[in-house]
């Protein structure tokens, strides 16, 4: 392994996780409000605790760890990966390296090829349920985001778990307005 990063001792490491928590994601757009990684990260686990119970430690490890290594890289907006502008080898090594420092080793390499469908899945549809909630929110600068989102997923559906592609679809034709509230019965 080579060593791009290192720490000292468990407190390090416990401060790497929460600074990298604290990244921006999306920050190439204008949203309103927020969007950091730990939000998406605990929205990712909440989907897998709902839709997959008995999910394995690796998988719910590598949710956790999926983007923790943006503390030293940051957000790198997708487009930018696949016009070839970073290398995704020199950046997914260095991603192990980081993770395998923080948590002794990487459990994105530990997943099944199912989970590992899962992840991509939950990991998209997440950030497809943040335009959503941005659009409802009239922010329309997501919008070409959403049908971008909606497309890969519909030329790329062998890609991922059922279950996820499912709930993708519904999330899709959702209204998608706000819960309501406790309310009062008289």
């Amino acid at each position: 392994m080579s060593r791009v990063y290192e720490t000292n001792s468990v407190v390090d490491k416990i401060k790497f996780c929460r600074e990298a928590a604290e990244v921006s994601r999306c920050h190439s757009l204008k949203i309103l409000g927020e969007y950091p990684v730990g939000q998406h990260t605990f929205n990712m686990l909440a989907m897998l605790r709902i839709l997959f119970p008995e999910a394995s430690r690796n998988l719910i490890w590598a949710i956790i760890e999926h983007d923790i290594p943006e503390r030293l890289t940051g957000d790198i907006p997708s487009p930018t990966k696949w016009y070839g502008v970073i290398d995704k080898n020199n950046l997914t090594q260095m991603e192990h390296d980081i993770n395998s420092e923080i948590f002794g080793d990487d459990s994105m390499s530990l997943l099944t090829q199912e989970e590992a469908k899962i992840l991509h899945g939950l990991d998209i549809t997440e950030l497809y349920m943040f335009c959503k909630d941005q659009i409802q929110l009239g922010n329309q600068n997501l919008t070409t985001m959403e049908r971008r989102i909606e497309n890969y997923v519909k030329k790329n559906a062998h890609q991922y778990d059922s279950i996820i592609l499912n709930l993708f679809w519904r999330v899709k034709d959702d209204t998608w307005s706000m819960m309501p509230d406790l309310e009062t019965k008289t």
